[in-house]
């Protein structure tokens, strides 16, 4: 018996969720040599692939008697099939391909024997027709091969139109996974939507990572679906610390060194923040990067994490997008990043999910992110290049707001010399643009720009809205972040607990 093929039957036997992954690589019976093979493939995919059931062997072998096809041959395909250990969705789609170039090497040689045959016979028929026929054959050939099959229009307007007929007006009115309570993001991006490719660059210390850390808890959350966060920068417990802190607004240092336990206001924050995490707690991975960790590895991860989870959705997150490392060694970084980029675009479509990815700034993109610089920098100022925005679906940038920021740290100052607050209790914060520079497919045009208030100590950014480019005056707006922080805690009214009003 064919080793490959024992191994593919013993697979789709033990494990419904590979079976139903198979189905839609093209496995089919007639991939298969053996007649016992191709009718045990045919009948499995006939019998349980639109249905909940997973295989009994017992139910399996009663029902290959009724339908007489069960003889010792195939007893014996089937008591090998149950001797194969389980193996990744990969190792699947890798023998798939196995047997569909199998398969088509085998036509190309039946090909090649008429075309011998053809020049040798006497009695020939119109060489026209006979080319015809051999190419409709190669052509079948490489419909074969391929992925996923080719079809017109139609069947597009048929499926679309079968949703638009099911519809209750129950269904979400985002394209992708919600990012609440981000919500002006989910909005602006409708979600974040499978196949998409999002980029997001910005200068050190402008909350990229912590920024990127919210919205993959937001979607492990909000979509209980996996989500693979690789960082080539920070460890894992660094990270997962980040995100305690977001969570608990706890700063980190103080998570690592403080009594906790017989402290009861941070005793209180922690078990706030430990509940949170415990929500999303299975979805989230946190991936220390390596030299090994290439786009094709992150691929393999990506597949045995849908396998172990037994979903085809995932998310993944890459932090930064220059460090992921090539095959190739590169002399040209701008190549490298070209590679990099290209190939997270192309894994974003192969494994229909959100990938998003962080990219640093050039020395110029820095210096443009300054106080004294008139424009701001873009995506061309990403470090080896801009061809990261040709790539993405989504391209952000997100800088600091000079000018908002100045605001509040007045209002702050004021407040101080007024003794309304405590000055021994201000924490470190900017606010921040999020520049939404591409936008494919967006729900609405124009200049999308998102706030949000960077709260330094606790790794967290909160939700301001958008700004309005028109506006010069930022009294309300001012007032009422002062005012929120009065509430969080983040300021402590030295005249009494109500929010200070203007």
């Amino acid at each position: 018996m064919d080793e490959v093929e024992v191994k593919l039957i013993g697979a789709i036997l033990t494990d419904k969720f590979l079976l139903i992954n198979a189905i839609k690589h093209g496995l089919n019976k007639d991939l298969f040599e053996g007649n016992e093979a191709k009718a045990l493939v045919n009948h499995i995919i006939k019998t349980y692939a639109k249905t909940e059931r997973t295989v009994d062997i017992d139910t399996l072998i009663i029902s290959l008697q009724e339908e007489g096809i069960y003889n010792e041959r195939m007893k014996l395909l089937l008591e090998e099939a149950q001797k194969v250990k389980l193996i990744s969705l990969e190792t699947l789609i890798s023998l798939i391909e196995i047997l569909k170039k199998r398969k088509a090497e085998k036509e190309l040689l039946k090909i090649s024997e008429k075309i011998k045959n053809y020049i040798e016979s006497k009695r020939k028929i119109d060489i026209t027709e006979f080319s015809g026929n051999i190419i409709n054959e190669i052509r079948s050939i490489i419909q074969g091969r391929v992925r996923k099959t080719i079809k017109p229009v139609r069947t597009q307007l048929i499926i679309f139109s079968s949703e638009v007929a099911n519809r209750t007006g129950t269904q979400s009115n985002i394209l992708g996974y919600s990012l609440d309570p981000y919500t002006r993001l989910t909005e602006s991006l409708s979600g974040a939507r499978r196949g998409f490719y999002y980029a997001l660059a910005g200068a050190p210390r402008r909350g990229k990572t912590n920024f990127m850390l919210k919205i993959a808890t937001h979607i492990a959350k909000n979509a209980n679906i996996p989500v693979l966060y690789y960082s080539w920068e920070q460890t894992s417990r660094v990270l997962f610390l980040r995100i305690f802190s977001q969570e608990s607004l706890i700063p980190p240092y103080k998570l690592e060194t403080a009594d906790i336990a017989n402290d009861p206001v941070l005793a209180e924050k922690f078990n706030s923040g430990y509940a949170k995490i415990e929500e999303y707690m299975n979805y989230l991975y946190l991936i220390e990067g390596g030299r090994e960790d290439t786009v094709n590895k992150i691929r393999s991860h990506a597949f045995s994490v849908m396998q172990e989870n037994e979903t085809d959705r995932v998310a993944i997150f890459i932090d930064y997008l220059q460090k992921v490392p090539t095959t190739i060694l590169y002399q040209d970084l701008a190549q490298q990043v070209d590679e990099v980029s290209g190939g997270l675009a192309n894994l974003s479509l192969e494994l229909n999910c959100p990938i998003f990815a962080i990219s640093s700034f050039d020395k110029e993109g820095v210096k443009l992110d300054s106080e004294e610089s008139k424009v701001r920098p873009t995506m061309f100022n990403c470090t080896g290049g801009g061809d990261i925005e040709y790539d993405s679906d989504v391209a952000m940038v997100i800088v600091k707001d000079f000018k908002d920021t100045h605001a509040l740290e007045e209002k702050i100052e004021n407040a101080i010399k007024e003794g309304r607050i405590n000055p021994k209790q201000i924490p470190h914060f900017e606010i921040l643009n999020l520049y939404i520079d591409k936008n494919r497919d967006a729900p609405f045009g124009g200049n999308i720009i998102i706030q949000y208030l960077f709260l330094i100590e606790d790794n967290n950014l909160v939700e301001i809205g958008y700004k309005n480019l028109e506006e010069e005056r930022t009294y309300a707006k001012v007032s009422k972040l002062f005012n929120w922080m009065m509430e969080q805690g983040y300021l402590q009214n030295m005249r009494g607990d109500t929010p200070i009003n203007e």
